[in-house]
């Protein structure tokens, strides 16, 4: 296998995240690259029954944004596998590429939650300075 092998993609839903999944398609085409898409939903305290149907909500968008973006590979002919975890974004995608012995993360670097004139989200961020192996950020 080439330089790529296992390469984690965070996907949040925004234009932006699905631009990186682009190029990440790309390096899988190139390099024959496994791509993991992954999703986190964040918690919620299901206090009552607003907060259980909010959290309803993004739970069912969560699982809307990785249909999406698997079968936005799939048409690319890239198979994919897909992980949705719950938690803060950012250390959960830590976590998680840690764990998955990943060798690369593939991301954008603003996404839903961002200011759109913002150089640098939070999360790409925080991923970009805590993670141990190399982070791609797509602009």
């Amino acid at each position: 296998m080439g330089w790529f092998n296992k390469v984690l993609v965070p996907v949040d839903g925004s234009r932006q995240s699905f631009k990186a999944l682009d190029s990440a398609i790309s390096l899988a085409q190139e390099s024959g690259a496994e791509l993991t898409l992954f999703h986190v939903i964040p918690h919620i305290d299901a206090g009552g029954p607003r907060t259980k149907l909010l959290d309803e909500q993004i739970v069912t968008q969560g699982n809307d944004i990785m249909k999406k973006a698997v079968m936005h590979a799939k048409k690319k002919n890239i198979q994919v596998k897909a992980k949705t975890v719950r938690g803060s974004p950012a250390f959960a995608t830590v976590k998680f590429a840690k764990s998955g012995n990943f060798d690369h993360i593939v991301m954008s670097t603003t996404g839903a939650g961002s200011a759109g004139n913002e150089m640098l989200g939070s999360v790409s961020n925080y991923i970009l300075h805590k993670s141990k192996i190399p982070v791609y950020l797509v602009k």
